[in-house]
């Protein structure tokens, strides 16, 4: 007899074998001697007697073994109803709710980066670090020192030195990190324009030299709680419902998984968090329309609505959109529009929120965010490609919280909304980073922050093939927030 808890591959045995399993046979099966063997005797009657049946229900399955004699199922066995965890209530403690409108004016985005740079220099003062305005180091005299905190403006590789044009309120200024830096360069090799960063500066006739460099980053002594509700949630993403390559097949597992709450995991499953690209959209790049199953937005969301309909009503269930869902794609996104909300919720309930989105469970805070900027520290990183992302996706994000930013690089591919208060800079340093986009699963710990990637359910595109991108299909990451630990469902 197998464990009531490992029934997946009887599914896939009988999904390969072009057939669907009934609850009550699935049961009969896993409490037999020989499930595997049992379900194979099955599928030869059923293709000799007949070869149109494709669903095997619990009187089939008792027909069979009662006429082959193969087994004999048990006396059903009395059990224990099942310990569901209950999720403490998920609070959403920021997000940007509604549409948000700008003119594109030069004061705009003065505010804008202004207020990147008061935030993130902040983060470094609250550490005990005081700065000089870069006005100030003109005056200084030969050998005399500095710290500064400045943006990047610019990033010049020359045979001799890396030099950075730099700004602050102040003034602007060029610094230099000579190639025999050593330490220093290494750490300036990992610094990206547009971001804000402390320098301690020298002076050496009139140049200045760099000596030391000090990212925003998460701090060493960072505390976190030492124990969160006893529970997991579960995080996934990228599901492209409407897509020719959307695995219908694995989501299907995934559910037959989420509904048996005599697993020891899946009860204590309280919340899923559905970080983006649930459905593929229209319209979203050129030549789409051929990859696609379903072609209306609507209707994309109506079968979004059936497949999330059945994820039981006990499980908290958290939706922040993608760049493929029917929203600005400007940066911060607002939640999907209502017309949509209601088609989901005629399945059921949901908690709609934007991206990027930041959430309480008990005292474990996690910030949400689709990823789109993702691929701009792809391209910009060293050593970092989409071939070898299955190896560097913890890299990716390691950049963003030593950068402090959810997208540190302006004027890429990401676009952003200049707002009077940058929304993408991460204040509060978070128990988990979440993020989806580029559909490879990935987790790291990071200085006490879980760096979660929670991979895909849709097929490699014909961009990712052409980038050499393998795609983690049908993949869940579940995070116990009692002790923080992680593990990675696997149903493909």
């Amino acid at each position: 007899m197998v464990a009531l808890n490992d029934g997946r591959k009887i599914i896939l045995t009988a999904l390969k074998g072009g057939y669907h399993l009934t609850e009550e046979a699935l049961e009969i099966l896993k409490k037999s001697e020989d499930p595997i063997g049992t379900l194979n005797t099955v599928i030869d009657y059923v293709k000799k007697t007949n070869p149109s049946c494709v669903v095997l229900d619990g009187e089939l399955i008792r027909a069979v073994i009662k006429q082959t004699g193969k087994l004999q199922e048990p006396e059903p066995v009395q059990e224990e109803e099942p310990i569901v965890y209950a999720c403490p209530e998920v609070k959403i403690i920021h997000h940007y709710p509604e549409d948000i409108r700008i003119e594109g004016r030069f004061e705009e985005f003065y505010r804008y980066f202004h207020s990147r740079y008061m935030k993130l220099r902040k983060i470094l003062e609250d550490r005990g670090i005081k700065f000089i305005p870069l006005s100030e180091i003109v005056k200084m005299k030969k050998d005399q020192e500095a710290t500064v905190a400045v943006m990047v403006l610019d990033r010049k590789d020359t045979e001799r030195a890396i030099v950075f044009e730099c700004e602050d309120p102040s003034t602007t200024a060029t610094v230099l990190v000579p190639k025999k830096a050593g330490e220093v360069l290494a750490k300036a090799e990992t610094v990206l324009v547009d971001c804000v960063v402390g320098m301690r500066l020298r002076k050496v006739n009139d140049t200045v030299i760099v000596q030391d460099i000090l990212h925003p980053d998460v701090p060493i002594n960072q505390k976190h709680a030492s124990s969160g509700p006893d529970m997991y949630v579960c995080l996934i993403s990228d599901i492209h419902i409407g897509s020719k390559n959307f695995r219908r097949d694995l989501f299907e597992s995934f559910l037959d998984w989420i509904n048996r709450d005599r697993d020891g995991e899946v009860k204590r499953i309280g919340c899923i968090v559905l970080c983006g690209d649930l459905v593929d959209g229209v319209g979203v790049y050129p030549g789409q329309e051929k990859e696609l199953e379903v072609v209306s937005v609507n209707e994309q969301f109506y079968a979004a609505a059936k497949i999330l309909s059945e994820i039981p009503e006990r499980i908290e269930l958290v939706y922040l959109p993608g760049n493929h869902e029917p929203v600005r794609k400007a940066l911060p996104q607002p939640p999907v529009p209502d017309p949509y909300k209601k088609i989901l919720e005629s399945g059921r309930k949901l908690k709609f929120v934007g991206n990027p989105a930041k959430i309480l469970i008990g005292n474990r805070l996690l910030h949400l965010y689709h990823g789109q900027s993702l691929d701009d520290l792809i391209q910009i990183l060293p050593s970092v490609s989409y071939s070898t992302l299955h190896e560097n996706i913890g890299k990716v994000l390691e950049a963003m919280l030593q950068a402090r930013h959810l997208a540190p690089c302006y004027g890429q591919n990401t676009p952003l909304l200049p707002l009077d208060s940058d929304p993408l800079v991460i204040e509060e340093v978070p128990d988990v980073l979440c993020t989806g986009h580029v559909h490879v699963a990935g987790v790291k710990s990071y200085k006490g922050v879980l760096l979660i990637n929670s991979g895909c359910w849709q097929e490699q595109t014909s961009f990712q093939q052409s980038a050499g991108l393998k795609p983690t299909v049908g993949t869940a990451v579940l995070v116990n927030l009692a002790d923080m630990s992680t593990k990675l469902k696997l149903f493909g």
